[in-house]
């Protein structure tokens, strides 16, 4: 593996359910390590609903506006700047419950979870918009269990 660096034109775009994904590094760049993907989340959008990873951690960067992070104990504010680690097993989902645009960057680690996006922006531009039960099907295919 060598060093990469990628341009903003570089970086891949997917669809959402509500608003955007950006892929910035996926497995195939890191060997597997790791994928970063950019979350962008419209005022009011769920960027997922509550769920458990068995196969990777996530952590979080807010970097615009507010996000709401849902836990087995709380729903939690979390502000730009503010940074959310999830470790394997922990219920979480979240959501911009502001009517101010949000994001967040993700780290997945190890990598693989980018292509439940990929799978999502596939039905998205076919005209589909996946519904609980589908997006809860796509999940397990990825070590992940709606909860």
């Amino acid at each position: 593996m060598s060093l990469l660096i990628k341009s903003p034109a570089q970086v891949e775009h997917l669809r959402a359910v509500a608003g955007e994904y950006r892929v910035l590094l996926s497995g195939a760049e890191t060997g597997g390590r790791l994928a970063i993907v950019e979350q962008l989340l419209p005022p009011g959008a769920v960027g997922a609903a509550p769920h458990i990873h068995h196969g990777h951690e996530e952590d979080f960067v807010v970097t615009q506006g507010s996000i709401t992070f849902d836990t087995a104990d709380s729903d939690l504010l979390v502000p730009a700047g503010g940074v959310v680690s999830v470790p394997r097993g922990a219920a979480h989902g979240f959501r911009n419950t502001t009517d101010q645009p949000a994001a967040c960057i993700v780290t997945f680690t190890p990598a693989g979870y980018e292509d439940y996006f990929r799978l999502i922006d596939e039905l998205v531009r076919a005209g589909t918009s996946p519904d609980a039960d589908t997006l809860s099907r796509l999940r397990a295919r990825f070590a992940t269990e709606s909860v």
